[in-house]
């Protein structure tokens, strides 16, 4: 399976809940109106509208992946039985047609077997890739830097990166109790500014501004440290607690959350790393963002919904589903049979059960969540989703669809029917 990284993920990643009945008495959007309406959509009258939209050539084992200025595929090569692929670059398509343009080939490049993409970016040097091979995860990472308009190599460099609006690229390496490398080096030419080899560990990254300004470090033996992103040097230093129980920690917004001996929460100010509250929530996994509040995964499959202020638990669920997007009062969840509902914040109970929907996968923690209602031998209706809309709000028809979408810079591809993807502007 190829990994698409989301950076901060906004679609759900958690394994599948269990299967829920619907709940009696409330409302849904009735799947015949809505297939009635989209027939009207479809075989009105007035012409169609110029939009920008495309199709992109592929099969069922291509995979897609987005950026600013070029779509990208990766597809099997014909005739060779070794895995060897082959990655095309085309340029993303800006002018509005009445009929889907075809995109054509910027350029090609072999990607030899075992190797499954990551992360590819548009930078102004340049079309930054990072590598990840199908086993062992990070031993052979590597990082290079395209030229955006012939696909020839400027730079190539071992590890894993992450870019930022600096200017520069972090790059890791790291391996099953081995120990991890970090070195921080420029987009533009690839030269190495500063490097840190560390205990086996896992790194997360705090930004602000669009900056990477600090790293956390969470070893193996349970310390934290945290790192200045521009120098490398140790800002600051949080030993182990207990050296023989279970530590996990995680970066949200200025928050560091170390979840010890799978019960305890405490946070910390990233700066200084001075305690700000602390929760007992027993079987504790990890900590992650729920939009306005944070969610404490348990091992068992359930969540404990925290406030992030005071660390008061304010509803606890067993159930094994998503919550995708949490405001003050209404939070917007994945649900088993139910599928889309929204809760209510502060107590958990189910508001409005949307019907069947799917969401579509997200790069980023953006602005706008996206789901698809499939109707067979139609496509896809296109709504956005809102905890604070009774229903999903309608935005377009996508014909042929069968599912597989993601949305990145305000375009959407979705697998079709024949096997390649379409590709549309989103509308406003």
């Amino acid at each position: 399976m190829t990994l698409i990284d989301l950076g901060e993920l906004s679609a759900p990643s958690d394994p599948q809940p269990p299967r829920r009945r619907p709940r009696r008495g409330t409302p849904r959007w009735p799947v015949a109106l809505m297939a009635l309406a989209v027939l009207v959509v479809l075989t009105a009258a007035a012409p169609p509208a110029a939009r920008v939209h495309a199709t992109v050539p592929g099969g069922l084992a291509t995979d897609l992946f987005l950026s600013e200025d070029h779509i990208f595929t990766v597809t099997p090569v014909r005739g060779v039985t070794d895995g060897s692929r082959e990655l095309t670059a085309y340029a993303r398509p800006r002018r509005a047609t009445v009929t889907p343009q075809r995109l054509v080939p910027l350029w090609r490049m072999p990607v030899a077997p075992g190797i499954r993409f990551f992360r590819m970016e548009d930078t102004a040097a340049g079309v930054l890739l990072s590598l990840v091979p199908s086993q062992d995860l990070g031993r052979s990472s590597e990082t290079i830097l395209l030229d955006a308009a012939t696909g020839q190599q400027r730079w190539r460099s071992a590890g894993f990166g992450t870019r930022d609006a600096s200017g520069r690229v972090l790059l890791q390496t790291w391996a099953v109790q081995q120990s991890t490398t970090l070195r921080s080096v420029e987009v533009a030419t690839g030269r190495e500014l500063w490097s840190r080899t560390l205990p086996p560990s896992w790194v997360e990254h705090h930004q602000r501004d669009g900056v990477i300004d600090a790293i956390v470090v969470s070893t193996a033996a349970g310390d934290v440290e945290v790192l200045d992103a521009r120098t490398g040097q140790l800002r600051d230093r949080l030993p182990a607690a207990d050296s023989t129980g279970y530590q996990q920690s995680s970066v949200v917004d200025d928050l560091l959350l170390v979840v010890r001996n799978s019960r305890t929460i405490t946070a910390y100010d990233l700066a200084g790393l001075v305690p700000r509250w602390q929760t007992t929530v027993p079987l504790a996994d990890h900590v992650t963002r729920c939009g306005a509040l944070l969610c404490a995964r348990t091992n068992r499959g359930g969540t404990h919904v925290i406030d992030p202020v005071a660390g008061d638990v304010r509803w606890s669920t067993s159930e094994d589903g998503d919550l995708l997007r949490v405001t003050s009062t209404r939070a917007l969840a994945q649900l088993g049979e139910s599928g889309l509902v929204t809760l209510d914040a502060a107590t958990g109970e189910v508001v409005t059960e949307y019907g069947s929907w799917e969401t579509v996968a997200s790069y980023e923690q953006e602005l706008r969540l996206l789901g698809i209602h499939l109707l067979p031998e139609v496509g896809a209706v296109l709504a956005r989703l809102d905890p604070a809309e009774a229903q999903p709000r309608r935005l377009d028809v996508l014909p042929g669809v069968v599912g597989d979408c993601q949305s990145r810079y305000d375009l959407i591809a979705c697998r079709r029917q024949s096997g390649d993807f379409g590709l549309w502007q989103l509308p406003d």
